[in-house]
């Protein structure tokens, strides 16, 4: 009896040996296009380089790592990784593709993926809800996409590490990560931001580390804001640009209180590192609220200043206006001026063209006493000379007759031989 117990006993150890075996050699079948072996504990499948379309690799589905980067996948979409039997997935790598589309449910089923890479892609979109069943994931790559101001406001509590540089944004909403209360790492480098609030970084109370290098930020109060808010809440970020200029900045607006905090530096050098903390805290607060005040109380001698100028470029617009006018109406009366000394000139030329007509006519008349109806000279008044050569030769018809005319014509000297 005891010894069909022993060759039982031994008989089933070989079988559950053997079945380990032939588990262990399926396990480690992999796909053509790919190549399995063991990474950090996990069961990788290494996919990288195949020119492939499509997650369908073939690749065992106790695949914990799988690596699809450098291949040409443009899309995924509803349940295609859960269909794929890839639930078993804690790390997953889609960088250096082609992917421009995400379907809202496309990681639904992957309970236990921790990190996923989506870095180097063409995404210019991406819902918000699109991880918010991965209760597992940590990581969350998406450097090097097209985001612009379409930055997806992302809902996932578990959160811890978000990469977003190298994504063209170029502003942040204030409730962009509301939805990631867990985030301690925030990578927002290498981007076109000008400005960053302090109030899109105050729901993540547990940040700790903020990149923000490569930003062409504007060193201004807003800046100036944020650097005093991760500076009371001990985050680590990059950007140190604004504060050789914030110091002038304070100089010159906030003079009353650099002045108060001198006279306490001598207190607060012997005071503990804790007190000491507190008051450089409680000395920032004041800075800013005086700071705001100072700047509302500039305001309304900006607004001053832009109705002194408006004032001014209307006063301008006017005398220049009046000018012109006054302008026009110089040049219109020397013109009328002008016009009538030119009409003036013309009536004296008519009337005095009128008196010589009316002189010759009267000329005329005289002369013409002296011809009789006969055509032969005669003399009306006694005693009168006779007309000189020169007029009788300009005006024949006033002192010759047709008969004397004729006379003329045949013997050139007949009109000397009338006067004889």
């Amino acid at each position: 009896m005891t010894n069909d117990i022993a060759i039982y006993l031994i008989v089933s150890l070989i079988s559950i040996f053997v079945g380990i075996i032939v588990s262990a050699e399926s396990s480690l079948q992999c796909s053509s296009f790919c190549e399995c072996d063991t990474w950090y504990g996990l069961l990788r499948a290494s996919c990288t380089s195949r020119h492939l379309y499509s997650i369908h690799t073939g690749v065992p589905s106790n695949v914990q790592a799988l690596d699809l980067s450098d291949n040409v996948i443009t899309s995924l979409t509803n349940f295609e990784l859960m269909n794929a039997k890839l639930t078993e997935l804690k790390y997953l790598n889609l960088s250096k593709n082609a992917i421009s589309d995400i379907s809202l449910k496309a990681f639904d089923g992957l309970k236990n993926l921790r990190v996923l890479d989506l870095s180097r892609n063409r995404l210019h979109y991406l819902s918000d809800e699109t991880f918010e069943k991965n209760s597992n994931l940590r990581i969350l790559r998406l450097s090097h996409n097209n985001f612009k101001s379409h930055v997806p406001k992302l809902q996932s509590i578990w959160l811890t590490e978000l990469r977003l540089d190298s994504c063209q944004i170029n502003y942040l909403p204030s409730d962009t990560f509301n939805g990631l209360p867990q985030i301690q790492y925030l990578d927002l480098s290498n981007n076109v931001m000008i400005q960053m609030n302090h109030n899109v970084v105050q729901t993540l109370h547990f940040l700790k580390n903020l990149l923000l290098q490569g930003n062409p930020l504007s060193c201004d109060g807003i800046m100036y804001d944020l650097q005093i808010y991760l500076e009371l809440k001990n985050v680590k970020f990059d950007y140190t640009g604004c504060i050789t200029k914030v110091q002038k900045f304070e100089k010159m607006i906030i003079l009353p209180v650099t002045k108060q905090r001198n006279y306490q530096h001598s207190a607060i050098e012997n005071m503990s590192t804790e007190e000491t903390k507190s008051v450089t805290k409680h000395n920032v607060s004041n800075t800013l609220s005086n700071r705001n005040v100072s700047i509302h109380e500039q305001t309304p001698n900006r607004t001053s200043i832009i109705r002194t100028n408006v004032f001014s470029s209307y006063w301008l617009f006017c005398v220049g206006f009046i000018s012109g006018l006054f302008c026009g109406l110089v040049m219109s009366c020397i013109w009328m001026w002008r016009k009538f000394l030119c009409n003036q000139r013309g009536r004296h030329r008519d009337r005095f063209y009128n008196a010589s007509q009316t002189v010759s006519l009267l000329r005329n008349s005289y002369l013409r006493g002296y011809i009789d109806n006969d055509g032969s000279l005669i003399q009306s008044c006694p005693g009168t000379p006779p007309p000189p050569y020169r007029e009788v030769m300009l005006q024949p018809n006033l002192y010759r007759s047709p008969s004397t005319i004729t006379n003329l014509n045949n013997n050139g000297i007949g009109h000397r031989e009338s006067y004889t």
